[in-house]
């Protein structure tokens, strides 16, 4: 039996042969019945049953079906109900009374309990989606209308295109090492980031993953790289400018949120020194020529679950041709069509092949491979960046 047939359907119809007949289609089609002779008492089956459809026949004692059904309307209780209007009248006067007091369907009797099954079930199925919506309804109250989900379209491409002007506009112009960026969230907007601050000593570059996904990670990406620049701005070291901004994160932070994020600082004086620190994320790699893959094993806590914490640090030397690649999860968690993850391995035999490319069309490639290896719907964001010196 499946969920629609675990309905609950309550009619209501005062002719004694139609109710005996509508028990025993429903009850053989596996549905929950809740009987009702007339209209008062079919508004008590109502409130008691709280049923998933309505079959509420017109002419009925005491209080009749139009009444019944301009009274579920105008309850936001029982506004969503579907209901179907019962009745011996097929004028189309009497449909369209029907339907402009909000009924669902229209069955004139006699009817076949084949098709009457048909209209319930497709009926049941529609209301589980508008169901789904249910959250959404209660968040956006009178706004839940053509006109508000619209609107609110436009606010989430909006809300999209500011957080894309926080990532830097251009990527840095660095004596000797290029950049490349990508950030792709899973829905109109992400946790995911990337940014480059500009420092005494050369360039600090962070790439951070605000737990959660969609609006909220959004806000506190924003907020949190608000805070990662001014903190960087007044700092130079990257353990102590990650301990900073923990302590404040702790402090603001919801309980069940947190961040992750891994901070460097290239120093672009005589030679190319990378000073990096990790806060609970995804490792570094520095990928060499001739050499296995390096990981920058510089793990620390993430941020803002405890209000004293550390961070080591990591001093790496590059060479000409040295690739660094820093990536969030969403990269190294991303399954095929099988469910196998991609993997640090994965993403670095995506990576090698293009050594010779511009990291920014690298850095997109591998992205493009990693949607396309699972073409459904994307469980993660990614962000990922690559250093080449």
């Amino acid at each position: 039996m499946n969920l629609l047939q675990k309905s609950t359907i309550l009619f209501a119809d005062d002719d004694p042969v139609v109710g005996e007949f509508l028990e025993i289609i429903l009850r053989q089609a596996g549905y929950t019945v809740v009987k009702a002779t007339d209209g008062v008492e079919a508004m008590e089956r109502v409130r008691q049953s709280s049923p998933d459809l309505i079959l509420l026949d017109v002419v009925m004692p005491r209080l009749d079906g139009l009444e019944v059904l301009r009274s579920l309307r105008e309850n936001p209780d029982t506004s969503q109900i579907p209901v179907i209007m019962l009745t011996q009248k097929a004028q189309v006067e009497d449909r369209v009374k029907g339907f402009e007091s909000g009924a669902d369907d229209y069955v004139p009797k006699p009817f076949a309990a084949q098709e009457l099954l048909v209209r319930i079930h497709a009926l049941l199925k529609r209301s589980e989606k508008v169901r789904a919506l249910g959250p959404l309804m209660g968040v956006l109250g009178d706004w839940f209308s053509a006109r508000g989900i619209e609107q609110l379209g436009h606010e989430l491409e909006t809300a999209r295109e500011i957080q894309f002007r926080l990532l830097p506009p251009s990527l840095p112009n660095l004596a000797g090492v290029e950049v490349g960026a990508v950030v792709e969230p899973t829905k109109s907007v992400g946790g995911d980031f990337y940014d480059f601050i500009p420092m005494p000593s050369g360039v600090g570059f962070a790439v951070g993953d605000v737990s959660g996904k969609g609006i909220p990670a959004a806000l506190l990406m924003v907020m949190v790289r608000s805070l990662l620049r001014a903190t960087a701005w007044e700092l130079s070291r990257p353990a102590e400018i990650l301990e900073r901004v923990n302590r404040f994160l702790y402090r603001d932070l919801p309980p069940s949120k947190f961040v992750t994020m891994v901070f460097g600082v290239l120093d672009l004086g005589t030679g190319r020194r990378l000073s990096v620190t990790n806060a609970g994320h995804v490792n570094p790699l520095v990928l060499r020529r001739g050499e296995p893959p390096r990981v920058l094993e510089v793990g620390g806590t993430v941020l803002g679950a405890f209000e004293e914490v550390s961070f080591p640090h990591e001093d790496v030397d590059l060479q000409a041709g040295d690739l660094v690649v820093i990536c969030t999860d969403g990269a190294i968690e991303a399954p095929d069509s099988s469910g196998k993850a991609l993997g640090v391995e994965g993403l670095v035999s995506l990576i090698e092949p293009r050594r010779a490319e511009h990291p920014q069309a690298v850095a997109r490639a591998v992205v493009d491979e990693i949607r396309a290896r699972n073409p459904g719907p994307s469980r993660d964001d990614i962000a990922l960046l690559i250093l080449k010196a």
